[in-house]
C-alpha cells in the first residue's frame, strides 16, 4: 500500500534529523541516465544536432512531460516527493553566464565561447539574459502545473569550476589556477553569486509544498529552503587548490539556506575531507556512477560522511542487490538515503522489495 503524505514527511524528517529509520530513505528516479531524452519536447532539438537557442524552448510543450513523470513516480511505493525542476537536460548555469548549447542526440552540451580567460574579466549575471528568463519561466509554469501536488526545485546546476570550464575550456580553467590565481578567484566568486541570485529568483516565483520544499533531481523533501551544488571539475584540482579556491565558494553558495547538499563523484574523493569541514553543509550525495566504483568500494567514504554528522545520499545510478547488501552490512541505518535510477517502475519495485525484506 502506498505511503501517505504524512508518512513520507515523517520518513524524510527522520532522515534529516538523524532519528531512527526503519530503513534508509528510499528514492527512485524512473528512466535511463540520459536525462535529456526523458523530455519528449526536447528530443527534436537534440536530434537536430545544432545550436539550441532559448527562444526555441517552448515551456508549455514540456508540461505534459512533467505531468507524465509525476504520475509515473506516484506509482512507485517509495519515500520520494516528486520535485519538478527546469529541464534537467539543459546546461542552465553555463548558458546563463554566456555559453552556447548544442544538441548531441542523447544530451545537450556546451562549447567554449572564449579563447582566453582574460576575456572573462568582469563576468557577472545579466538578468536580461534569455536563458535566465527561460529558467524563471519554467519555474513559474511548473508551479502553476503543480497546484500544490509537488515542489519546484533546482535541476543540475554546474559549479563554478564546471561553468568556467564550459566558457573557456577545461584545460584553460585548470591552468588558470596556476597562471592567473586572482582572476580565477574573481570568476569563481562571480559564478557563485550568480547561482545564489538565480535560486533566490526561483524561490520568489515558486511556493512551498506539503509544508516544505524539495531537492530537485534527487526528490528529497526538506522542511525549509534548500540549496545544492556540485563541482565536477574539481577532479582536475589538487586538495591544496580546493582549499584555496573552492572552500570559500562552497561555504558562500549555501549560506543562509537551512538545508544543503553537495553532489560528488569518486574522482573527487580527495576533496571529501575538506568538504566535510563546511559547517553548514547538511548532506553529501555520492554518485554510484554507471562506470566506476561500486557502493562496496566506496564504503570508506560513505562512513566518513556519516561519521562527520552529515547526511549521506548514496546512488543516483543503477542500484543492484549487492549495493543494498553492502549498505546493510556496513553502514548505520540512520542519516542514510539510497537514490536509484530505474528504467521502469517494476525495476524500482524489485529493489524496494529487496530492501524491505531485510531486518533493518
Amino acid at each position: 500500500m502506498p505511503l501517505s503524505i504524512d508518512e513520507k514527511i515523517k520518513r524524510n524528517l527522520d532522515f534529516w534529523q538523524g532519528n531512527h529509520q526503519e530503513r534508509p530513505l528510499m528514492i527512485a528516479r524512473l528512466g535511463g541516465v540520459f536525462f535529456s531524452r526523458a523530455f519528449e519536447a526536447l528530443i527534436p532539438l537534440l536530434e537536430r544536432r545544432t545550436e539550441i537557442r532559448p527562444e526555441e524552448i517552448v515551456v508549455d510543450d514540456f508540461l505534459p512531460d512533467y505531468e507524465r513523470m509525476y504520475q509515473e513516480l506516484e506509482t512507485v511505493n517509495h519515500d520520494a516527493f516528486f520535485v519538478a525542476e527546469p529541464c534537467t537536460g539543459l546546461p542552465w548555469m553555463e548558458c546563463i553566464m554566456g555559453a552556447k548549447a548544442y544538441g548531441e542526440n542523447v544530451s545537450v552540451v556546451t562549447k567554449p565561447v572564449y579563447s582566453d580567460l582574460e576575456d572573462l574579466k568582469g563576468l557577472t549575471l545579466d538578468k536580461n539574459n534569455p536563458w535566465y528568463q527561460k529558467y524563471l519561466e519554467f519555474s513559474k509554469k511548473l508551479t502553476d502545473l503543480s497546484q500544490g501536488r509537488f515542489a519546484v526545485g533546482q535541476p543540475i546546476l554546474r559549479g563554478v569550476t564546471d561553468t568556467i570550464g564550459a566558457l573557456a575550456g577545461q584545460v584553460e580553467m585548470a591552468c588558470g589556477l596556476i597562471d592567473e590565481p586572482e582572476l580565477m578567484q574573481e570568476l569563481f566568486h562571480a559564478v557563485t553569486d550568480a547561482q545564489r541570485e538565480l535560486i533566490a529568483g526561483q524561490y520568489a516565483v515558486t511556493k512551498a509544498c506539503h509544508g516544505g520544499y524539495g531537492i530537485g533531481f534527487y526528490h528529497i523533501w526538506t522542511p525549509d529552503r534548500v540549496m545544492w551544488y556540485q563541482e565536477d571539475l574539481a577532479a582536475l584540482m589538487s586538495p591544496d587548490h580546493y582549499g584555496e579556491y573552492l572552500f570559500d565558494t562552497s561555504k558562500c553558495v549555501i549560506e543562509g539556506y537551512p538545508y544543503s547538499l553537495v553532489h560528488l563523484h569518486s574522482a573527487s574523493f580527495m576533496h571529501l575531507e575538506q568538504m566535510l569541514q563546511i559547517a553548514d553543509l547538511k548532506a553529501v550525495q555520492i554518485n554510484r556512477d554507471v562506470v566506476g566504483l561500486s557502493v562496496r568500494e566506496m564504503l570508506p567514504q560513505c562512513k566518513m560522511v556519516l561519521d562527520s554528522g552529515k547526511r549521506l545520499v548514496l546512488g543516483m545510478g543503477p542500484i543492484v542487490k549487492d549495493d543494498i547488501d553492502a549498505i546493510y552490512d556496513n553502514l548505520p541505518h540512520h542519516g542514510n538515503a539510497i537514490n536509484m535510477i530505474a528504467e521502469t517502475a517494476d525495476e524500482a519495485e524489485e529493489i524496494l522489495e529487496y530492501v524491505d525484506s531485510k531486518e533493518w
